[in-house]
């Protein structure tokens, strides 16, 4: 399996007040935390929700100045993206696009992919009777920067950066938490931070899963 080929060169009030105040500042402060929350489910949510698989599509084309892929190099990578974020293994397909290199780095890199996602049954779907397409789900936690880590201490920023932006609404999430201060032809020393929550199947569904090699 071909890696990614790097080039790097070397931010008081009146007591009969208090508990108006303090409803008030529970208030705007689950406010906050919902308008920060990047989900598509809150990051409140009791429980996780029953949710089916719905096919997407990523057409990604890489553009970079520091780290430099090579065809397999980027599919590779964005596959293994792809599935920590939630993509069903058993039907992720995923091809090389705009390669004009028979091996080597490659100016601009690309991929198309399909897969399928886990997304929240509404109501009416939960209700239908038969529908046995909704299953159990749980949040699991991925770390982006560990998972595509190139070295002791350095991450493809630019990647990172682009897949937040292409990939990620594709999926389920919640509590996004992202930080970057990627410069052009500057290796990352870890200055990027980017981990989520994803929704995955029940650990029992996982198992069968595995078991079918799925």
């Amino acid at each position: 399996m071909n890696q990614a080929i790097s080039i790097r060169k070397p931010i008081l009030q009146a007591p009969a007040r208090v508990g108006a105040l303090l409803a008030l500042a529970v208030g705007m402060g689950m406010g906050v935390a919902q308008a920060a929350d990047t989900a598509a489910v809150p990051a409140l949510s009791v429980a996780p929700p029953a949710a089916h698989w719905v096919e997407r599509k990523l057409d990604y084309t890489y553009m970079g100045f520091t780290d430099k892929f090579s065809c397999d190099g980027l599919r590779d990578t964005v596959r293994e993206a792809l599935l920590a974020l939630g993509a069903r293994k058993k039907d992720l397909d995923i091809q090389e696009r705009g390669c004009t290199h028979f091996n080597g780095i490659e100016p601009s890199p690309g991929i198309f992919a399909t897969f399928s996602v886990l997304v929240p049954a509404t109501p009416d779907e939960l209700g239908k009777v038969g529908d046995t397409a909704a299953q159990p789900t749980r949040w699991h936690t991925v770390d982006l920067v560990k998972l595509t880590r190139s070295g002791v201490n350095t991450v493809p920023c630019e990647l990172l950066e682009q897949l937040k932006n292409k990939a990620l609404p594709l999926f389920t999430t919640r509590n996004l938490k992202f930080r970057s201060t990627c410069f052009p032809h500057q290796e990352s020393l870890g200055d990027i931070d980017f981990s989520v929550d994803v929704l995955r199947p029940a650990a029992s569904a996982e198992k069968s899963a595995a078991a079918r090699g799925d």
